[in-house]
């Protein structure tokens, strides 16, 4: 399904357009302005439309109603600010479908509005669609049965109209001021030259039959034709009536049946043959009832004569049955239609047959509360299936267990495999949790890698974890989709909240579930944990903070700090590290350590590191233009390095900056994000060195794999872990360390710089083991951008560090 987007505010687009990025069966489409919406319309046909009333070129109602102009054949729904619910309700009575309230949507909420409207509108478009065709047949017969008078008109040599009377006028639908001047060939077409039948052309552009009569003229020098019509409508209607009716009655694709009053059938066309499945000879003679279906009540029939009598029509859905026994859903339009003096002589009913039409709303009504991928119950049907389960449970005296499932390590399989894969990955894992659970419980997604289990019928705690450990078990299983030898291993993680021990209503328990989820998370995945309060205050502490850190990245109140970086033999800074600090309102001046492990793994962690690149790149433009040259390393979180077309979004960002070359900006990668996915960092660490940028491995050496990553890594750095050159030069195993990393670093080809030098001590035992390049608080501590300059130009390194080497 076609939708379109018209939202000007970009940040709500992004929001709508990510929400609903995962949704296979409808594709998005976005424009900012009625302008753009109309053009977009003129060219493409879209199955709904999702509306911001207040755009830049228009708003309100006149908005509605140009957009329903451009959009016919569309659904529309309108978005309102979150204190705008009755302008939604307003537009509900323009002629709208639905509306949304901006901030209180989830991407399954506005797919499900989405489907409802699609389907409220055909449906109102098929009712419209049937009373349009017997408004027609009742026209169709009011001009069969019209008639014109006769006219005459007065034509000069020109062949205009110079004179016409009030029949004329009547007859061809002019005023008879309007026919002065007219060419006679747009009334009569072709004229005889004396007397003889022909057509005339009404003013709406309708042919009609004609008897003229055409006579000479002579005044003065002037010579005209007196024209004399008579209409010959009547007649020729007459001689064609019976035909016409016969042939609209025999070719309509409508069933069309006749009953006296009594609801005797008299007749009925082919198409209502072929609809019942009864021949001709079988229903004229009996009583329309016989074909009832039996679903409805009496009184339905009751209401419906009572109608018709009242008011001479009845339209409305019914349900009959068929010779061989199939019950058919049909749109039933019934007339009475009445003789010279007014009495009722028949009824006719049109019959067009909506099974298609229910075939497809039961689809819709599917789609609606299902997911579209894994079929498996949506949002929306989950409510009412742990409803029910809550109620019986209160009848039953039994446990609920609500369990929110979210899949391990999805992302880099997604991201690395291809969406295919992820999808086939999102199937399976809905297949096993179905296997896993009793057949009377419910597997819902919710979206994403998340599932939500309602497990009915427990008899304790104790039962409730047997069960999970059983999911746990299953979802742990690997994965196959291509050959024998190509298997995936996905574990997940699984909160749950027990009924009634946590007396919640269903939206909060859904919460604790998902909280409890967060835990297991936080505990090593591939595991569950049940809901706990005291657990879910940490959750909420921390959930308030990510808000805080949100928050403070739009105020601006980060800042960075930049720790020099220098060449100890030759007393040179050769570049800085940019370190990130939070200004905070209240509480001062904060480290990374206090704000940036509790926003791991979330899209603040892309955020913020965007933000340090794109700071520290506009710090090296302020420098360079008052004269210095200074290099900048920045920080590169794990999930921020892994995460999509990351080289991408470096470039362009480096692409903001055209004064300062990308050689300038060097990305510190910390060695466990590395062992996350060494295959996706090195491509991702490849990218980003074509671009120009240099890579260092930060805090080497306190990983697992140092080995690996200088073999399979493009990195320019190493960067000796503070930790091992705090101790030196007393700790024997530090020292050996420290030698062994600089050998290894030269065995590569790589530059090598330790941090943590705090004593001047320090700085001699790393120049005596090979090391030049350094950091650390003896050299400078972290400092304001404002103060690196100053510093610059004071700073002499320690003379003990210039001497030569032996």
């Amino acid at each position: 399904m076609q939708v379109l987007l018209v939202e000007d505010n970009q940040i709500d687009a992004s929001v709508v357009l990510g929400r609903m990025r995962h949704f296979a069966d409808m594709r998005f489409h976005w424009v900012e302005s009625l302008a753009g919406c109309l053009a977009f319309l003129s060219v493409h046909r879209v199955d709904a439309l999702l509306l911001d009333l207040n755009l830049g070129d228009g708003a309100g109602t006149a908005l509605i109603d140009a957009v329903r102009a451009a959009a016919q054949g569309a659904a529309i729904v309108i978005l309102t600010g979150n204190d705008d619910e009755e302008t939604g309700l307003l537009s509900l009575r323009h002629g709208c479908q639905d509306f949304l309230v901006k901030g209180r949507t989830d991407g399954p909420l506005i797919r499900q509005t989405i489907l409802h409207s699609i389907l409220r509108h055909r449906l109102d478009q098929a009712r419209l669609a049937a009373e349009e065709k017997a408004r027609q047949g009742e026209q169709l017969a009011a001009m069969i049965l019209h008639t014109a008078p006769e006219a005459m008109l007065v034509i000069d040599a020109d062949d205009k109209v110079i004179r016409a009377n009030a029949h004329a006028a009547a007859l061809f639908g002019h005023g008879p001021e309007a026919l002065l001047g007219k060419p006679l060939p747009i009334l009569v077409p072709d004229l005889p030259a004396d007397a003889g039948e022909t057509v005339g052309l009404r003013r709406d552009g309708g042919f009609f039959p004609i008897q003229v009569r055409v006579g000479a003229l002579h005044f003065g020098d002037e010579s005209y034709r007196v024209v004399s019509i008579q209409d010959l409508t009547a007649r020729k209607v007459a001689e064609a009536e019976s035909r016409l009716h016969g042939e609209i009655f025999t070719h309509a694709q409508e069933g069309v049946l006749v009953t006296d009053t009594s609801g005797t059938i008299l007749s009925a066309n082919p198409a209502f043959c072929r609809m019942t499945g009864y021949e001709l000879d079988e229903l004229v003679g009996s009583p329309s009832g016989f074909l009832r279906s039996g679903r409805h009540p009496d009184d339905f029939y009751g209401d419906m004569w009572e109608v018709l009598h009242r008011d001479g029509h009845w339209s409305g859905e019914i349900c009959n049955r068929r010779r061989d026994g199939d019950v058919i859903p049909q749109w039933v339009s019934i007339s009475a239609v009445r003789d010279a003096n007014g009495s009722v002589g028949n009824y006719v009913g049109v019959y067009m047959d909506i099974s298609a039409l229910k075939r497809h709303e039961e689809a819709l009504r599917h789609m609606a509360h299902h997911d579209a991928l894994t079929g498996l119950p949506n949002r929306l049907l989950l409510a009412d299936r742990l409803d029910v389960a809550l109620a019986k449970a209160r009848r039953t005296g039994k446990m609920v267990a609500v369990a929110y499932v979210d899949l391990d390590g999805f992302k880099p399989v997604n991201d690395r495999l291809g969406h295919h894969v992820g999808d086939s990955v999102l199937i399976q894992a809905g297949r096993r949790l179905l296997d896993s659970v009793a057949a009377d419980d419910t597997v819902a997604r919710l979206g994403g890698d998340e599932y939500v289990l309602v497990m009915q019928d427990l008899d304790d705690d104790q039962q409730c974890r047997q069960r999970l450990s059983q999911v746990l078990t299953a979802m742990a299983e690997p994965m196959r989709f291509t050959d024998e030898d190509s298997a995936i291993s996905i574990t997940a993680s699984i909160g749950a909240a027990l009924y009634p021990n946590d007396d919640a209503d269903p939206d909060t328990l859904l919460r604790h579930a998902d909280r409890a989820m967060y835990q297991a998370k936080q505990e090593g995945r591939n595991r569950f944990a049940m809901f706990d309060p005291q657990l879910d205050l940490q959750g909420t502490l921390r959930r308030n903070t990510m808000k805080s850190v949100r928050l403070a990245l739009e105020d601006g109140q980060f800042v960075l700090f930049y720790q020099p970086k220098v060449n100890m033999r030759l007393g040179t800074v050769v570049g800085a590290e940019a370190l990130i600090r939070w200004l905070h309102p209240e509480r001062g001046l904060l480290p990374p350590a206090e704000f940036l492990p509790l926003i791991e793994d979330d899209s603040l962690d892309l955020a913020i590191g965007e933000w340090v690149t794109r700071s520290s790149l506009a710090q090296m433009a302020a420098w360079k233009r008052a004269g210095a040259v200074i290099p900048v390393s920045v920080n590169v979180a794990a999930s921020h390095l892994l995460s999509n077309d990351f080289a991408g979004r470096l470039a362009e960002i480096l692409a903001e900056f055209p004064d300062v070359p990308p050689r300038m900006l060097q990305l510190e990668v910390v060695e466990t994000a590395a062992l996350e996915d060494i295959g996706r960092a090195r491509e991702v660490l490849e990218a980003c060195r074509a671009l120009g940028v240099s890579v260092a491995l930060d805090d080497f050496g306190t990983g697992y794999s140092s080995l690996t990553y200088l073999r399979h890594l493009p990195i320019d750095t190493l960067k000796i872990d503070r930790s091992f050159v705090l101790n030196l030069p007393d700790d024997a195993d530090d020292l050996t360390i420290v030698r062994g990393v600089i050998v290894l670093a030269a065995g590569f080809g790589r530059d090598v710089l330790a941090e943590g030098i705090e004593k001047t001590e320090h700085g001699d035992m790393l120049l005596e083991l090979g090391c030049e390049l350094g950091q650390g608080y003896r050299i400078a501590p972290p400092m304001p951008a404002g103060d690196f300059l100053g510093w610059l130009a004071a700073w002499q390194p320690e003379e003990s560090w210039c001497k030569p080497s032996a």
